[in-house]
């Protein structure tokens, strides 16, 4: 048997359902839940927590995926909206599997990983207040959407779609999130072992006294709508760290209060019972607390609450008169509306919540996107209705579109670029029963013609389905219609559905006065609340049915994956009991069937994960290729047209013009030859590249089709990616090496420059210092005033100089070396001479050696009597400055 320690079902030399069964089970008993089927991940729900390999606030460089996580699904959707390769597309994560295996805790580990990923990156920190609000806005979402079922303790009871936009710094900009189909009519009714959303559960428990007061009546056990509390594994958040989740999604106190109000109306409604009155109806007594209660938190009054619930309108229009009857109401007609009321109430509140999120989050410009599809899985109970029916619709078009453009669009795509394949024969193929479901017949078809035919009758339901009873997929027999039911055999398994009350769900029908009533509310919120979604008016076409709804969505949301690069995470249930350390094989086996595990990890061993074109593979990795020799190009590109031959620049114009204005042989070159030259030209540019980085062994699994080339391993793509980072590197130190050259350069010639500045300086100093000194002592000298034995000298030395009228000496500011502290990396002399002269002279600064003042007054001395030269003569300022250099 193969290593259980085995981390791809690729890496399986005997390759069937059982040897990947068997993996599974030993990596599952050895807490290793996560398996790659090629690049698909397996994760199997451990039903508990399990100590995950690093921390989330782990720098992101330090983070080694060694054993298969969903953090690596993460990791490769992140790095895909990244320019790899030359191009930038969006990506897609479809978490899918049965109702229980895991999917909702998957989508939060992942929204949890991609923003931490944008936390821990400097330039993205701009974004930590938008990425708090995503994070917030989930636990609120899950406290309004989910619910406590017999499969599951947190089962998501309705579809998202959670789109992270990023900008080109791959930072996100902004969020925004797209449901399908909440299962609204669970707030008022929830089958055996199942239970009404979490919100209702945490809202009572969680009210101080005052509060209770304020939006409930008497005990939290009384309350219809949410009889009994869940005794399961889900743990509630506590109270106050929801409120401040609620704040950090963006919702205001005020927000707060205003649906406090509507969820005590709906609970408070559900308590409202009825009892026979003469021939009518009316409100029992014990719900008299509870009508007044409903009536002040929806902002009408006691009274005309009463009687939306009590009567029903009725309007008939005839020549220019519009009459208006009020019929009395049938017990069952009674809490019908009542259920109506509740129903719509939440259902437009969820969009609310919904639409105040995305209003606040959503960027306008962005340039690609992660979409996280968390939709519900398959379900199958006792009894099983429209939700059900709707479900399952959608995990089958989810699975009939992995098969077509997963896998079958792959072996297309390697046939059409003449790669060698072996066909696999894909057994999941399960489009026949979307076509039953919503074909043409099919029954939705037939659902949407009985409700638009007003025929409810479960009876009459079953008997319309027998024409389709030939399908394969179908089971509507005799004793099926009498017992107002049907059976789908799904990818997933058989399902039985209930035909009571399809056609009344489908119609999804909602009284207008009840709308009326509820826009007219003194309550400004329940007003907006309703009037977003206002009643029909006359000649306006009706509404869809819930059925053709939801069909368009799920179309809307199939072409937006259609677009995007998907990525795929499989959940496995291990048992059907929910309980830990528990490997069911055969409840494994068939979810491993249904969701064709074993036919993608046969054709991932075949295929290549990487699929790029010639023209983005050298677009990206141009910097790469060889040098090339342009004369044994030339030699070897002999015969053909100019314009194929390719250099290291890969600057290469269209081909086909410079084929049609060519007078040579070369013009007789057809466009099919054309374009097979170019082909030739850009295989080969690739393939010198990639033999230039990778190993010869690692050659076979890289192939050339016609217009792209085919990687099998991503060690290929590292490689490439790895030698293009350090060839940008040496090129980054080539331009800083010559850059600090530069620097150098300017800085010695700066240097240098102000070396002579002080040089001049100090020259000047001494000269005017002696000069002073001569001037006077001169006039003593000659007259006999002082008896010195050098007086001699320093008559000659003053003979020598001219008399100097009043000069004043001051430098022009140099702007550098002002202060006597020097930077003299060099020790030139020149400033080792000045701090001599500082030290000795007492000055702080160069700049007091420019602002030298000397001043020089004519007498009528020996030197001015005896001289010949002319008064013209003086030395002027700019004189000195000409002396002194």
């Amino acid at each position: 048997m193969e290593s259980p320690l085995l981390t791809d079902a690729d890496q399986l030399t005997i390759l069937t359902n059982s040897t990947i069964l068997e993996l599974l089970r030993q990596r599952f008993l050895q807490d290793k839940i996560y398996t790659w089927a090629g690049t698909t991940l397996v994760a199997v729900n451990p039903y508990r927590f399990i100590n995950l390999p690093f921390q989330l606030n782990q720098p992101i460089t330090s983070r080694k995926y060694d054993e298969p996580h969903i953090y690596k699904i993460a990791e490769n959707a992140v790095n895909s909206i990244r320019k790899v390769a030359g191009e930038k597309s969006n990506t897609s994560v479809i978490v899918s599997g049965e109702s229980g295996s895991g999917k909702t805790e998957s989508t939060k580990y992942l929204l949890n990983w991609i923003t931490t990923y944008n936390t821990h990156t400097p330039t993205k920190r701009h974004a930590q207040h938008l990425e708090q609000q995503v994070l917030s806005f989930s636990p609120v979402l899950e406290a309004f959407g989910n619910a406590c079922t017999k499969c599951n303790d947190n089962s998501s009871r309705f579809g998202k779609y959670i789109v992270l936009q990023f900008d080109d710094n791959t930072s996100i900009v902004g969020a925004y999130m797209q449901t399908y189909l909440l299962e609204k009519t669970r707030v008022v009714h929830q089958g055996a072992d199942n239970f009404n959303f979490h919100i209702f559960y945490q809202f009572l428990e969680g009210l101080s006294p005052e509060d209770r007061d304020r939006y409930l009546v008497g005990d939290a056990k009384v309350y219809q709508y949410a009889k009994s509390t869940p005794n399961n594994g889900y743990e509630y958040d506590s109270w106050s760290r929801f409120l401040q989740m609620w704040r950090d999604a963006g919702f205001t106190g005020t927000h707060q209060h205003q649906i406090f109000e509507v969820l005590g109306g709906i609970l408070c409604l559900g308590n409202i019972q009825f009892v026979p009155h003469n021939d009518d109806i009316r409100i029992s007594d014990s719900s008299e607390a509870f009508l007044l209660k409903s009536s002040e938190l929806l902002g009408m009054s006691k009274e005309r609450l009463s009687q939306l619930l009590l009567y029903r309108c009725i309007s008939a229009s005839h020549a220019r008169r519009k009459s208006v009857f009020y019929k009395p109401c049938t017990l069952v007609e009674a809490e019908s509306r009542r259920d109506c009321i509740a129903k719509l109430l939440y259902d437009n509140l969820f969009k609310f919540l919904i639409n105040h999120v995305n209003c606040k989050i959503k960027s306008e410009t962005h340039t690609s996107f992660i979409g996280l599809l968390d939709i519900y899985g398959f379900e199958s109970f006792q009894v099983n209705s429209l939700e059900q029916l709707c479900i399952n619709y959608a995990n089958e078009r989810l699975q009939l579109y992995f098969v077509q453009h997963y896998l079958k669009d792959i072996q297309a795509e390697y046939l059409e670029e003449g790669v060698a394949w072996e066909e696999i024969f894909l057994c999941s193929d399960n489009e026949s029963c979307v076509q039953l479901m919503s074909g043409s017949p099919s029954i939705f078809s037939l659902l949407d013609e009985e409700c638009q035919l007003n025929r409810i009758k479960a009876q009459e339901v079953s008997e319309q389905l027998a024409p389709l009873s030939g399908h394969p997929n179908l089971t509507c027999r005799h004793k099926d219609v009498l017992n107002k039911q049907f059976s789908i055999q799904h990818y997933a398994g058989c399902v039985t559905y209930s035909s009571t009350g399809l056609v009344e769900k489908n119609m999804d029908l909602i009284p207008a006065d009840i709308e009326t009533a509820l826009v007219e509310s003194q309550s400004s919120f329940v007003t907006c609340l309703i009037a977003s979604n206002p009643p029909a008016a006359k000649g306006v076409p009706k509404k869809k049915t819930v059925l053709s709804r939801f069909k368009h969505s799920l179309d809307d949301l199939l072409s937006k994956l259609r677009s995007t690069e998907c990525m795929y995470v499989r959940c496995i249930k291990p048992n059907n009991a929910g309980k830990s350390a528990i490997f069911d094989d055969k409840f494994v086996s068939r979810q491993l069937a249904a969701c064709g595990i074993l036919e993608t990890v046969k054709i991932r061993s075949q295929a290549h994960s990487t699929r790029i074109s010639y023209v983005t593979f050298m677009s990206a990795y141009k910097i790469l290729s060889p040098p090339v020799d342009t004369k044994s190009a030339g030699k070897e590109n002999e015969g053909l047209p100019k314009t194929t031959h390719f250099k290291n620049k890969f600057r290469r114009r269209t081909l086909v013009p410079s084929i049609q204005h060519n007078k040579g042989p070369q013009s007789l070159l057809s466009p099919d030859v054309a374009v097979k030259h170019v082909k030739n030209d850009d295989e080969m540019v690739c393939r010198s590249i990639i033999e230039s980085v990778v190993s010869l062994d690692m050659h076979k699994l890289v192939s050339y089709g016609l217009s792209k080339i085919f990687i099998k391993s991503s060690s290929i793509l590292n490689a490439l990616e790895k030698a293009k980072t350090k060839k940008l590197n040496i090129c980054a130190f080539s331009i800083q090496c010559a850059w600090r050259r530069y620097k150098l350069l300017k800085l010695h010639k700066l240097q240098d420059w102000a070396s002579r500045i002080i040089t001049r300086a100090v020259k000047r100093y001494l000269y005017l210092k002696k000069l002073k000194e001569c001037q006077r002592r001169a006039p003593e000298v000659l007259t006999g005033g002082i008896k010195d034995p050098d007086a001699k000298d320093v008559v000659c030395e003053c003979e020598g100089m001219l008399p100097l009228p009043d000069v004043e000496v001051v430098a022009v500011k140099q702007g550098v070396h002002e202060r006597m502290e020097l930077h003299d990396p060099y020790n030139t002399p020149q400033v080792s001479l000045a701090r001599e002269i500082f030290s000795k002279d007492g000055l702080v600064s160069i700049r007091q050696m420019f602002k030298v003042k000397v001043h020089f007054h004519v007498r009528a001395s020996s030197i001015l009597k005896n001289s010949h030269i002319a008064p013209d003569m003086y030395i002027t300022q700019h004189g000195i400055l000409d002396c002194i250099e």
